[in-house]
């Protein structure tokens, strides 16, 4: 996919591609009117968004490759009126990009409110809430009631295992899952299953997760744009009031996670969206959703020492002497 947005490209290739002391030729394009020029193989995507350009998107994610799904991300090229999708167009010399032009929102319009016609009326009360990235799209773009036929799916809740409820109901199809499986988790649980409407992201045979090779890992969960997966949470429901930065205390990998809070209580957990961490966009099972024991009764919030079976609680000091020595 070529360079990154960002790093720097001299001294890395020569004009003919050979490693040197050379530098690599730019390509320049205009998009919204603003120059910007890129390393060769950038994509539109990324070209706008390093001008802090917004194209709203559905199946694009940094960690994953781009599938060019969903087509939200559709713009227009101005000399020649094609209309591109540019999660996975690269960028070309002299090209003039039109991201919101009447063409561009036309399309764009359509292809939500089909997305909308083929949904669940149930923001209300799905726990995904405002955290739903197609109603932030729909809402963008002005789409409320749809005037469309609809042709609402016929899924049953899937809820039997401990970690994760699937709701296919909402299932867009953007395929995040199941490239994030491949991908970033590298097990190969789910892929798409069937044709035409009834097109779903399934485990082999249509078997549930629990009789899969799923690790439970959660990735799908924090991929899912929509709430047609989410993690089965106890007492609670809807978006967290706050989230806290923090590292993951099962294991010494380091993996960077965000706690949701609400009530005093972690109600949800997700990997950290910051860039360049260890883990970043996975999580393992434990890291996802064994984090009942910070509302434990019994835990321990400071330091204790255990003389002759006796837990004496002691300062921080103390303790991180005692373990020095």
């Amino acid at each position: 996919g070529g360079i990154p947005p960002g790093v720097p490209i001299s001294g890395l290739l020569t004009r003919d591609g050979v490693h040197g002391g050379g530098v690599l030729e730019e390509i320049h394009l205009t998009i919204n009117g603003q120059s910007v020029h890129c390393a060769p193989g950038t994509t539109i995507l990324d070209a706008a968004r390093s001008l802090g350009i917004a194209i709203p998107t559905l199946c694009h994610h940094p960690d994953l490759k781009p599938e060019g799904a969903c087509r939200i991300c559709l713009v227009e090229e101005e000399t020649a009126g094609r209309i591109l999708a540019s999660c996975v167009t690269p960028a070309a010399p002299d090209m003039a990009i039109l991201t919101h032009s009447p063409t561009v929102l036309r399309h764009r319009t359509n292809i939500v409110r089909l997305m909308m016609a083929n949904h669940p009326e149930s923001c209300v009360v799905c726990d995904q809430g405002n955290r739903c990235t197609l109603r932030a799209v729909a809402a963008d773009l002005g789409v409320g009631a749809i005037d469309l036929y609809p042709m609402k799916q016929a899924f049953l809740l899937e809820e039997a295992n401990p970690f994760i409820v699937r709701d296919l109901s909402k299932c867009i199809l953007c395929g995040r899952c199941i490239r994030a499986d491949r991908e970033l988790v590298v097990v190969g649980a789910i892929d798409y299953h069937y044709r035409g409407f009834d097109a779903r992201p399934a485990a082999v045979r249509g078997k549930p997760l629990e009789k899969s090779p799923c690790t439970f890992c959660g990735t799908c969960v924090s991929m899912c744009p929509t709430g047609a997966l989410r993690a089965k949470t106890l007492g609670y429901a809807g978006t967290p009031e706050r989230w806290s930065e923090t590292v993951c205390g099962f294991c010494g990998a380091g993996c960077s996670l965000r706690l949701g809070v609400s009530g005093g209580r972690v109600v949800d957990v997700e990997p950290s969206k910051r860039a360049g961490t260890v883990n970043r966009a996975t999580l393992c099972v434990r890291g996802h959703f064994e984090h009942d024991y910070l509302q434990a009764s019994d835990r321990l919030t400071s330091p204790a020492l255990a003389r002759e079976g006796v837990r004496t609680q002691v300062p921080w000091g103390k303790a991180v002497s005692f373990v020095v020595q």
